[in-house]
């Protein structure tokens, strides 16, 4: 019995096609586009797909055959937002841990080590003798305890720090000290010396970080996003940062991106600019874990990593 046909459309879909063609051998029927504007072009009819969720969208527009999308990214806001969902949508877990514990091990030690400040002393021809801080005995509050969530927790957690989380149901989990609930956000945002955004782009988490929150949080407070642009109202942020309702922030995701050249961001004080480079989807990872879950599709099993369209995640 031949095995079903693929529809790739990612950026590496080259890449990706290279990895499981070799892992399946030709009896796979695999079709790919590399850009946006091929995805409809190219598309036959393959009922299996794997590809970035802003690639597929378009394609939905036209209700594709389509049994069963893999998605290449963590968020899979624009075929959440899609009115055609008569499909079966996987998404990655497992993948992202170790990529978003380095950059947010990174900035904080940074944010300790205040080498912000060195940096400029330097510039300036200053000795820069002042004593950096320690990530020891001081809280992180990491807004999405999921799988990514629980990863950066645990590798924290190694260094001394207390990591507290906030999800959707306040319902505990071992890799956080205290998990809050939404109706808690204040008290979350209270207790924490660092919060770090990785919620899913929801209507529920939309504006979530706005002026309110950040006169909740404290004067010394680090903030880190990189989940979904969506969680901070941008313009309170740069409002908070230069009346110092808060230490500092870094920002990895938007609302609008590229973040355009006459955003406030920009020139807002303390603030760090990534351009959503947190944690990427390489080929070799995900064409892992799809090639696991299309073994189980083959064969009739439970897919894993499965996404509920009414929640989005």
């Amino acid at each position: 019995m031949p095995l079903p046909s693929i529809f790739i459309a990612a950026l590496d879909a080259d890449r990706f096609r290279s990895i499981i063609s070799s892992e399946l051998g030709v009896s796979a029927d695999i079709n790919a586009a590399s850009r946006k504007e091929l995805v409809q072009q190219v598309y036959q009819g393959e009922e299996v797909v794997l590809g970035r969720p802003d690639f597929l969208a378009q394609l939905m527009d036209t209700a594709p055959p389509v049994r069963w999308v893999q998605s290449t990214w963590a968020g899979v806001t624009p075929l959440i937002q899609h009115a055609y969902r008569d499909y079966v949508l996987t998404g990655v877990k497992g993948i992202f841990g170790q990529q978003m514990s380095e950059y947010v091990l990174t900035h904080l030690l940074a944010h300790e080590g205040r080498l912000r400040q060195r940096w400029q002393s330097q510039q300036s021809g200053l000795w820069d003798s002042r004593v950096s801080g320690s990530l020891c005995d001081k809280t992180l509050g990491i807004m999405g305890a999921g799988s990514i969530g629980a990863a950066v927790a645990e590798s924290c957690a190694a260094l001394g720090v207390r990591c507290t989380g906030l999800n959707s149901s306040g319902r505990s989990h071992p890799a956080f000290q205290q998990v809050f609930a939404p109706d808690e956000l204040t008290e979350f945002l209270q207790d924490a010396d660092y919060v770090l955004g990785l919620l899913p782009d929801l209507p529920s988490t939309t504006g979530l970080l706005n002026a309110r929150a950040f006169e909740s949080m404290k004067k010394d407070a680090l903030l880190i996003n990189v989940g979904r642009g969506n969680l901070i109202v941008e313009d309170d942020l740069v409002h908070a940062l230069k009346t110092q309702k808060i230490a500092g922030a870094v920002l990895d995701v938007f609302q609008q991106e590229p973040l355009p050249a006459d955003s406030a961001l920009w020139s807002a004080p303390d603030l760090t600019i990534t351009g959503h480079i947190a944690a990427v989807s390489r080929p070799d990872d995900i064409a892992g874990l799809f090639l696991q879950n299309y073994e189980r599709y083959c064969s009739g099993q439970a897919l894993l990593h499965t996404i509920d369209f009414d929640k989005g995640y």
